[in-house]
Parts: C-alpha cells; structure tokens; sequence
C-alpha cells in the first residue's frame, strides 16, 4: 500500500523537473525555444526546437540534453520504447564536462529518471544522492524541493523491496539522509513528509507519529500543503495507525483489541488535524 503510493510521487515528481529557461518568446533562439517548451510541457516542439538547434555546433550539448528529457517525459506520457532508449542514448553521448553548471545538474537528474524509468531505482537513488549537494547552489527553492521528493521516494522504493534487517537498515539509513535535510530547511515539504515514511520503515512508529504532526502543521500555509497534507492523512490512517496500533495491543490486526486502538487512534489524528487545521 504505501509502496504503490510512493511510486506514484516519484512519477508526479517526474513530470515537476524543469529546466532553467525563460517563456517562449519572439526573438529566441531555437535553444531557448526548446527550452520554454520543455518547461511549459509541450515536448513535441521541445524535441523539434532541439533538433534545429543542433544545427549550430555549438548549441548540440545543451539541445540533446534537453532533447533527452523531452524524450523521457514523452515516454512517462505514452509508453514508447523508442522514446526512452533515444533518451539515454543522448544522455550518454554526452561529455558532461562541456555543460554549463546548471546542465550538468540537468543531465545527471536525466540520468537519474532514466535509471529509474528502466526499473532501477537502487542506480536512481545514487545519482540523485549524489547530485542534491551541487542542486542546492544552483536550484531554485522550489526546484530543490521537487528533487528532494524525487530522490526520497526512490530511496523509499529501493527500501521497500528489501527483507527483514536489511530493509530497516535502508529506511535507517534514509532516516538520518532526510532529517539532515530537514535540519538544513525545516520549511521542506517533501523532507518532511518522507521523514514521517523514513522512521515508520526503521520501526520507530512513535516518532514517525510525531514527525507526521509536525509534518501537517508546516504544510498547512505552503503553496504545496494541501498535496502534502492529503498524502500524510493516506499513509497515517492506512499505513502508520494499523501498524502503531498492532505494536500497542501485541494481537493480530483483526482482533477486537487492536481494531478498538486503531480506531482511538484514528480519533486522536483527527483531532489533531482539525484543530491544526484552517480556523473558520
């Protein structure tokens, strides 16, 4: 259940990605127009500006790195094979260090969504991991957040599909990655959301409680906070409360015992959230 739900945010986060470009406009170059396009999702123009744009030796790194990712959003759209072996063609054609700063930020998330889209999201989550320290000098606050998320459930993916102390070991390890993150911007939505994911996978579900409390109040006055709010209410009331309430009662989660917890405890987040919540 939570898997299924983590996937979906990694895929929504896919689609959020942009890169650096102003909005299409009279006057631009094809670069620029390729650019504005992919940002405003028109990946079809994208990929036809880009290719124009290659006429010009020196346009052809930045127009096939925007090329790839045009590609790869095409291919989260329609399924096409074709599509995304085009992209990580082009991704590892290039020389990164010919880029500009910006680019080689770029170019390694296209690497990193590749990866993931080819169902490795073990790979994914190293690239994504290791390109966040140079992300936070180059991106906006915003960018910044929807990497965060895109990294987060990756490691949250790559956790799951692990056994016994190996996936407590993962979710541990991913705990202290995202509180770090936390502690660098308490404001960060999505740091905030898998710190709540991270600890109830290392099995501290009183603290996974608590960080979904807190988690709820600093999303409330965020442009993002009825996404994020929506997503902590799913994995609280289906995924953290069954499971605190199991470990509470120490009886199956049918029994009488545990169903009476799970439901006491249900009460006790909507209070929580509707005192929390908008004041009428």
């Amino acid at each position: 259940m939570a898997t299924t739900a983590n996937c979906a945010r990694a895929v929504l986060v896919l689609a959020l990605l942009s890169v650096a470009a102003p909005s299409a406009a009279a006057g631009q170059s094809d670069l620029e127009k390729a650019r504005a396009m992919y940002n405003e999702r028109r990946f079809e123009e994208s990929i036809a500006a880009a290719a124009i744009a290659k006429h010009k030796p020196d346009s052809v790194p930045s127009a096939t790195l925007i090329e790839a990712r045009a590609r790869l959003e095409r291919f989260r759209q329609n399924g096409d094979a074709g599509d995304l072996g085009a992209a990580r063609a082009a991704l590892v054609s290039l020389n990164p260090r010919v880029l500009a700063p910006q680019e080689v930020i770029e170019w390694q998330i296209g690497i990193g969504t590749a990866l993931f889209l080819e169902n490795q999201p073990g790979p994914a989550a190293e690239m994504f991991a290791t390109v966040l320290p140079a992300a936070r000098e180059r991106l906006s606050p915003a960018e910044l957040d929807k990497l965060v998320e895109w990294w987060a459930s990756t490691v949250a993916r790559v956790a799951e599909s692990q056994t016994g102390s190996a996936r407590k070991d993962a979710y541990t390890a991913m705990l202290s990655a995202v509180r770090q993150e936390l502690e660098r911007d308490p404001l960060s939505w999505p740091a905030s959301y898998w710190l709540v994911v991270a600890a109830r996978g290392a099995g501290n579900l009183d603290d996974s409680w608590n960080a979904a409390v807190t988690a709820w109040i600093r999303a409330g006055s965020q442009p993002e906070g009825v996404q994020v709010r929506g997503d902590l209410d799913r994995f609280v009331t289906q995924t953290l409360i069954p499971e605190r309430a199991q470990a509470r009662t120490g009886q199956r989660l049918d029994s009488k015992t545990t169903e009476t917890e799970i439901a006491a405890q249900t009460e006790q987040w909507r209070a929580l959230v509707e005192h929390w919540g908008p004041q009428t």
